[in-house]
Order: structure tokens, then sequence, then C-alpha cells
């Protein structure tokens, strides 16, 4: 708590700075999240879909290689649902031998509390349950269901856009015995830097627990829009701790399908 509490106070004190300036165009755009949440919602009504692929390089020399895959489904001003996974999973262990299988379904959705325009920021919570479906066997899946719950902030100004997320993970243990409570924290800095890109940095740590050290990564990434409904982006992240994967990179788009209903 002590944590979140400092890491609140700093975001509201970034957040008063850059109000003082006046808004510049063009104006920030985040894609697809690369590990914080930002609080803004899928419109009414809209379909979107993110896809990505992912090769993470891991410390002790294994590999692992997914297709996240996301669909946002836009209900009200103030909620939406998600649907998504990892896709098709491969990974090599740190003797070289492969494995691919599916991996693991999450779904959940998202609140918007208060908006900017009220409370000087974007103010909501995002929830997801993962369903434990991939293979234990081949090292894809842990055979145990997941559960994650963030606090979501985001303030846009100018050029400028903050997103923080702080919460927690429930994790399950082997055997179905109880879970282990994981606390996460990030933040994500998004400038607009030329008409239709934006380069973001996003920094994350999650707390050590009894199944493994803390994680403390850092990702860059830039991303552009293609048109009003597409936008690509690409990535590079590095750990900074044991916990963290050596190094892992990202690319993906987001797609703006089109309206259930308006």
């Amino acid at each position: 708590m002590k944590r979140l509490g400092i890491a609140l106070s700093s975001f509201v004190v970034c957040s008063s700075l850059w109000s003082q300036a006046a808004p510049t165009e063009p104006t920030p755009n985040p894609c697809r999240p690369l590990f914080s949440t930002s609080a803004g919602l899928t419109e009414p009504g809209m379909v979107e879909l993110e896809l990505g692929a992912q090769k993470i390089s891991n410390r002790d020399g294994s590999e692992d290689r997914f297709m996240p895959t996301q669909l946002n489904f836009g209900i009200n001003s103030w909620f939406d649902l998600r649907l998504g996974g990892s896709g098709p999973a491969m990974r090599k262990d740190s003797q070289g031998e492969q494995k691919a299988g599916g991996s693991d379904p999450v779904f959940g959705g998202q609140a918007l509390l208060l908006g900017q325009a009220r409370a000087g920021v974007d103010l909501g919570f995002a929830y997801w349950h993962k369903l434990p479906v991939a293979s234990v066997a081949k090292g894809i899946g842990t055979g145990r269901h997941d559960d994650t719950l963030v606090l979501t902030v985001s303030r846009t100004q100018g050029r400028w856009a903050l997103d923080l997320n702080a919460g927690a993970n429930w994790i399950g243990r082997k055997g179905g015995e109880g879970r282990v409570r994981q606390a996460a924290i990030s933040l994500a800095v998004t400038y607009a830097f030329s008409p239709g890109w934006n380069a973001t940095v996003d920094t994350y740590a999650l707390a050590a627990t009894e199944l493994g050290p803390q994680a403390f990564s850092s990702v860059v990434a830039v991303r552009r829009d293609v048109t009003p409904s597409l936008c690509v982006d690409c990535g590079v992240e590095i750990g900074h701790s044991d916990g963290a994967p050596r190094l892992s990179l990202n690319a993906g788009l987001v797609w703006r399908m089109g309206r259930l209903w308006k």
C-alpha cells in the first residue's frame, strides 16, 4: 500500500505539472497495451481486435513464442468486455527441445468510474480470469486458475499520455492448494512526436512470491496510426531482474473492426 501511495502521488504531481502547458497537436493515441492498460474503454457498440506476435528469451536459455489475441466489445460508456489469450504457443527449453500447443484463454472486463473532464484523470478498474486449458506436460500452461484485478488511472495532456496500473494477481498453486497473491504496479508514458506516430516507455514491477523472484522490466515501443481504424506497433522489452525475461520482442496491431450497434 505504501508503494501504491507513492506511485499515485507521483502520478498526480506529473499530471499537475503537465496541465500547466497548453494542449499541443498532435495528440497521443496509445494502441495495443504493452503491459499497462489504459483507463480508456472501447467505444459503445464497437468491436476491436488486438493481435500480436511475441518472442521471449528467458534467463535460463529457454524461449517462448506467442501470438497474443484479444477481442474488445464496447457495451456502454462505462464498461466493455474483453476475451483473449496468448494464442498458439511454442516453447523451446534450455536443451533446445521444442513443444507447441494452445495457450490459456482469458476473459474479463473493464470499467470507467470517473472521466478526466470531471476528475482530472480517467479512473477505473480492469479484471481478467485465466482458464487453465494449456498443456502442463509441455510446459506451456500451469494447470491453475489465475485472476488479475488492477486499478487503472490515465491522463492525457497535449502530446503526453500517462497510464498507471496498480493491483494484484492471484496465482493458483499446483494441485489446487490455495492461491498466492502477487502485487503488481506499472507506469506507461506515451509521447506523440509526430502526427500518427507515438513512442511509449512502459515499466512494470511484479512482487516476489513463493513461486518466483521479483520481476522488474521496461518496454520501449513505437506505434503508427495507419488509418483511423488501424494502428500497428513494435517494441523491445528488457528485463532488469531475475524474475523478468532477459529480452522480449513484440509487434502487433489494433483494428477497429466495426460497430455492432450505434
